[in-house]
């Protein structure tokens, strides 16, 4: 189970703010949730990405 802060993480929501710091700790503690089924992980990756703070890559990825 993901973890943040020592705590399980359930909560799955968006945020109403995203910083580069916070986006880079939602990547970490929902490093196992799909992205297809966790919205912050979405957001935070989208804001990453946005940012130029990740390249996604050319070919999709089948995994997380």
């Amino acid at each position: 189970m993901p973890m943040m802060f020592g705590l399980p993480v359930i909560d799955h929501r968006r945020v109403p703010v995203m910083t580069v710091e916070y986006a880079h700790l939602v990547m970490q503690a929902h490093i196992d949730c799909p992205l297809s089924a966790c919205p912050v992980k979405r957001q935070a990756k989208a804001y990453l990405v946005g940012e130029r703070r990740v390249i996604p890559g050319d070919r999709q990825f089948m995994g997380y």
